[in-house]
């Protein structure tokens, strides 16, 4: 059993149902304070919040995965942040105080894997959370051999074939070649995410923004013309970034605020 402290507040529910409505039938499972990950067959890592701690179970024959494990889990879970330094932060500003102190600890919750996160993201484009994880599901379903896709393979398919427009198809096989030839340091940074993405022909800004927030961990990503954000706010683009300028450098945990139902 590990035991990875918890800086307090920690939003459990907010984190957890985030999760839940993303989460792979097959690969994971979510529910009430609990996160499984399926890591081979017949094998679950399962972590679940306990008091002021995350506490994780890991297959035996696993442990020599340990430091892996607790570095996903710590992107995941956003353990490294400290919560009311953030909230203290947001809550100067007169429109989302309210919101800090009704929501405090707020994280922004992470992905497991960089590149599967990446897919998913740009499966998210422009449809709704339910869709995109649908998708996700008909994508490891076609190629994932028992587990989500790798790089290698989503580089050399067809992707569209699960019902992708055939432009936002080509995009997933482009970052999955990418990530085929380089790796997923680049993922990781956000500058470099940012912008290996937008060069890519069908991947937009929201796209860009979105992942930099959940798998570069950019706490001050912040994607303007989101459709929870819009509706939140009324404004959006460049109005929405100058409503936002005196939230730097935690805008990310703005939006996850924003897209919190009151």
């Amino acid at each position: 059993m590990l035991r990875l402290p918890l800086k307090t507040p920690f939003n459990a529910p907010l984190l957890f149902s985030f999760l839940e409505g993303r989460a792979l039938a097959g690969l994971e499972a979510v529910g009430g304070s609990r996160y499984r990950r399926r890591l081979g067959p017949d094998a679950w890592l399962e972590a679940r919040v306990e008091g002021d701690s995350l506490n994780v179970s890991v297959p035996p024959h696993l442990s020599r995965r340990t430091d892996e494990i607790v570095k996903r889990l710590t992107g995941l879970f956003d353990l490294d942040v400290d919560p009311g330094t953030i909230d203290s932060h947001l809550a100067r500003h007169p429109a989302l105080a309210r919101r800090v102190q009704a929501a405090p600890g707020i994280r922004v919750p992470g992905t497991w894997d960089p590149f599967e996160g990446a897919v998913r993201a740009i499966l998210g484009q422009q449809v709704s959370v339910a869709r995109a994880t649908t998708l996700a599901g008909l994508l490891s379903d076609r190629f994932g051999d028992g587990g989500f896709p790798d790089a290698p393979t989503l580089a050399e398919v067809d992707v569209a074939e699960i019902g992708l427009p055939r432009m936002r198809g080509r995009a997933v096989s482009a970052v999955a070649a990418r990530v085929a030839r380089e790796g997923v340091d680049w993922l990781e940074d956000g500058e470099r995410l940012r912008a290996g993405l937008l060069e890519i022909p069908g991947i937009g800004p929201w796209t860009a923004e979105y992942a930099a927030m959940r798998i570069a961990r950019d706490p001050d990503a912040f994607p303007d013309t989101d459709w929870g954000v819009v509706k939140a706010l009324g404004v959006k683009g460049a109005a929405a970034r100058e409503w936002a300028e005196p939230l730097r450098p935690w805008r990310a945990y703005a939006v996850m605020h924003l897209w919190r139902k009151e």
